[in-house]
């Protein structure tokens, strides 16, 4: 009995101190959480930038010198085309992406709409950068025209009898799916496998000045969610009167230009178009 005893002793001891260690650093792990909120947690969450008095913006398209960008001057795209590059500017703050697009020949809610070289009428609009679902940003999300399905896409059983006409928003973190041409209520849920999305991308508003042709921001769709990057603010709601308080908040407002007299979106794109530029 004696040895066996003797032989329990190191097996408490080692159980014990496996207990302690197990408890010690579940405490810390708690703990850690806890500095690790702290730490992601801004300053600012839920204030508003006060030099937007609650307003939206109103802010000018420019290319990245600077120069105000004329309307017609935005690439379209066709139900055949095959590739679409990536137009990205921030709106309503600084770090809050949003994908812009022209397409010809069809009619685009609450778009800008104007005239082309066939006698037909382009929309040009633009959507949030920032994946509804769980955030992710440009050029994870990006656009996908007619006769351009993701490989990320296909895998999901997209073929070419079942990609939309005119393509889609697709994110390729996790496959949520969203249709240009819907407008505000552009969710996508008609493909052979269902977003993971509850909402729609918020969609920009946007003057169109015919005398300049040049573009400017004015603000967010009302009838949208807040942008992704927000919902986590407190007492923030999804959707309703406190979007707009929400949507201003937690960041850093637009350069303004006192040239042009207006706070400045700056569109850059991706390589294989003239407004290159990091995004």
């Amino acid at each position: 009995m004696a040895n066996t005893q003797s032989e329990d002793e190191p097996k408490d001891r080692l159980r014990r101190s496996f207990l302690k260690g197990a408890a010690v650093s579940l405490f810390s792990l708690a703990l850690g959480s806890l500095s690790i909120e702290k730490f992601f947690v801004p300053t600012t969450r839920n204030v508003p930038v006060s030099s937007y008095n609650g307003k939206y913006p109103t802010a000018i398209l420019v290319d990245p010198d600077g120069t105000p960008i004329k309307a017609s001057e935005i690439p379209y795209a066709l139900p055949a085309s095959s590739s679409y590059p990536i137009l990205v500017f921030n709106y309503p703050l600084q770090d809050e992406p949003n994908i812009l697009i022209r397409l010809r020949n069809v009619s685009i809610p609450n778009a800008i709409h104007i005239n082309n070289s066939t006698g037909g009428v382009d929309s040009i609009t633009a959507y949030s950068g920032i994946c509804q679902h769980l955030g992710c940003t440009v050029p994870l999300l990006d656009y996908h025209p007619g006769n351009s399905i993701p490989f990320e896409a296909q895998l999901i059983g997209y073929t070419k009898k079942n990609w939309p006409e005119y393509g889609l928003l697709y994110c390729k973190c996790h496959g949520s799916q969203y249709d240009p041409i819907r407008g505000p209520h552009n969710l996508y849920n008609s493909g052979p496998a269902p977003s993971p999305a509850n909402h729609s991308l918020p969609q920009v508003l946007f003057y169109h000045d015919s005398a300049t042709d040049y573009l400017y921001a004015i603000g967010m769709n009302p009838v949208n969610a807040v942008i992704r990057t927000h919902l986590w603010q407190p007492n923030g709601e999804t959707y309703g009167p406190e979007v707009v308080d929400e949507n201003l908040s937690g960041g850093t407002e637009l350069p303004f230009d006192n040239t042009l007299g207006h706070y400045k979106a700056t569109v850059v794109s991706s390589s294989n178009f003239k407004w290159s530029g990091r995004f």
